[in-house]
C-alpha cells in the first residue's frame, strides 16, 4: 500500500525547508502532498506555487502583524488545512508551526489517528518572540492561552524539531520526554560563491537586511551609525521594507551616515552586489525579543559577510567561534564603532573567509540534508 505523507508551511517555506523534507520523505518511499495558503506574509499579495505535489488553501488576507484579521486568517487557514488532511489520511504529518492554531489541530488530529507520525517544526515561537511591551503586558491572558495552543500540540508529537538551541531551552518544560533536533534554517550553496574580499575606499559600508519593523532596535542601530559616523565616512544600505522604514531612514541621515535605500530585493545577484560593498551586515533586534538566529542573518552568512551581532544565544556562540563577526556591546556602544571603523581591509576579508566556512558547515542546505537523512 502506497505511503502518504503532508507537509504543512502557512508560510510557504518551501525553500527553506519543506522541500527537503519532501525529497528525504520520497527516498523513504512516500507520496507526498505540500500545503500552503495563498497569502504572503511578506509581500501582503495573493500568490500561487508552482512545485511538485502542492495544494494552496485559500487564505484570508492581514495587513498588520498584530490584528484580529491575522487571528482570524491564521484560523481557519489550520482549519482548512486539516479538512484536507482528514481526506488525504497520511502516515506522515509534516507541520512547520507557528501558526500555533496548527500544532493544536495536529495534536487532536494525532489523538484520533494515533498511527501517524507527527513532526512539528519549531521555526519560530509565538507568543516568546513579541517584545515585552505594553500591549503584551495588557493582553497577558490571550498571550498566554496563545503559547498553550502550540504546546497543546507538542504533546502528541512524535519528533520536534527547534529551529535553534534557545527553543529548546524556553520550551525545555513543554519539551521534556520529547524527541527533539536541532534543524537551522538553511540556503543552498551559492554556485558561484562570492568573493571573500573586503571593499575599497575610506567609507565604513554598513548594510541591514529584512522587515524594518518594531523588532528591529532602532536606538542600538542609531546611536552605532552616530559613533562610527564620528570615526570615518559611513554609508548605510537598507534592503527591506516595514513599517518603521521611514523612521529608520530619517535617523540614520541624522547620525551623518549616507542612506542608500533599496526596498525589497529578491535577486541573489543584486542582493551579493550589496554585500560585496559593505564590510558588515547589521544583525540587531531589542533585547526583549526571543530570537535565537535571525533569516537575515543567514543571508549575510551565505553571502560571505560578517555581522554586527546583537542577538544572543545561538548566533553569539556560532560568530564567537568562527571569528565572524563583532558583538555589539550594549553597554559600551562606542567601542563596538571603534572596533568596526579601524578594522584593517585584511582583518575583515578574513572574516569574510570565516564568515563563508561558517555557513558551509552549519546552515547548507548540504549540512541539514545530513540531518534529514535520518527522517522516516
Amino acid at each position: 500500500m502506497e505511503k502518504r505523507a503532508v507537509c504543512v508551511s502557512c508560510f510557504d517555506f518551501y525553500d527553506h525547508r519543506v522541500e527537503l523534507v519532501m525529497d528525504q520523505l520520497r527516498s523513504r518511499g512516500y507520496k507526498c502532498t505540500y500545503i500552503t495558503g495563498d497569502f504572503s506574509h511578506f509581500t501582503q499579495q495573493k500568490y500561487t506555487i508552482n512545485v511538485p505535489g502542492g495544494e494552496q488553501v485559500p487564505t484570508i488576507p492581514y495587513y498588520k502583524n498584530m490584528s484580529v484579521a491575522r487571528v482570524a486568517s491564521h484560523h481557519f487557514f489550520a482549519k482548512a488545512v486539516f479538512k484536507r488532511i482528514e481526506e488525504i489520511r497520511p502516515d506522515f504529518l509534516y507541520l512547520m508551526v507557528p501558526p500555533n492554531s496548527l500544532s493544536l489541530r495536529a495534536g487532536r488530529y494525532k489523538k484520533k489517528h494515533p498511527k501517524v507520525k507527527l513532526v512539528l517544526d519549531l521555526y519560530d515561537l509565538w507568543p516568546e518572540t513579541f517584545p515585552n511591551g505594553r500591549a503584551k503586558k495588557l493582553a497577558a491572558l490571550p498571550f498566554k492561552l496563545w503559547g498553550l495552543m502550540r504546546d497543546k500540540g507538542l504533546k502528541y508529537a512524535d519528533l520536534v524539531y527547534t529551529e535553534c538551541d534557545l527553543y529548546r531551552h524556553v520550551l525545555k518544560k513543554q519539551l521534556k520526554d520529547k524527541e527533539t533536533r536541532l534543524l537551522p534554517i538553511c540556503r543552498e550553496t551559492p554556485t558561484t560563491g562570492p568573493e571573500p574580499v573586503a571593499p575599497d575606499g575610506p567609507e565604513l559600508s554598513l548594510c541591514y537586511l529584512g522587515s524594518i519593523g518594531k523588532l528591529l532596535d532602532i536606538d542600538a542601530l542609531t546611536e552605532l551609525l552616530r559613533q562610527m559616523a564620528a570615526l570615518r565616512p559611513v554609508n548605510f544600505h537598507i534592503i527591506g521594507e516595514g513599517e518603521t522604514r521611514a523612521e529608520v531612514i530619517r535617523a540614520a541621515e541624522d547620525t551623518g551616515a549616507h542612506v542608500m535605500y533599496y526596498g525589497r530585493v529578491y535577486d541573489p545577484q543584486k542582493r551579493q552586489a550589496i554585500f560585496d560593498q559593505c564590510h558588515f551586515g547589521i544583525n540587531i533586534m531589542k533585547t526583549d525579543v526571543c530570537v535565537g538566529l535571525t533569516m537575515k542573518s543567514l543571508d549575510y552568512f551565505a553571502g560571505g559577510l560578517p555581522i554586527i551581532n546583537g542577538i544572543e544565544a545561538d548566533t553569539r556562540r556560532i560568530i564567537r567561534k568562527y571569528d565572524a563577526g563583532i558583538e555589539l556591546d550594549r553597554g559600551d556602544i562606542a567601542r563596538t564603532a571603534r572596533e568596526a571603523a579601524m578594522m584593517t581591509a585584511e582583518r575583515n576579508t578574513a572574516m569574510r573567509r570565516n564568515t563563508l566556512r561558517m555557513f558551509e558547515e552549519n546552515f547548507s542546505a548540504a549540512h541539514v540534508r545530513g540531518i534529514l537523512s535520518e527522517l522516516e
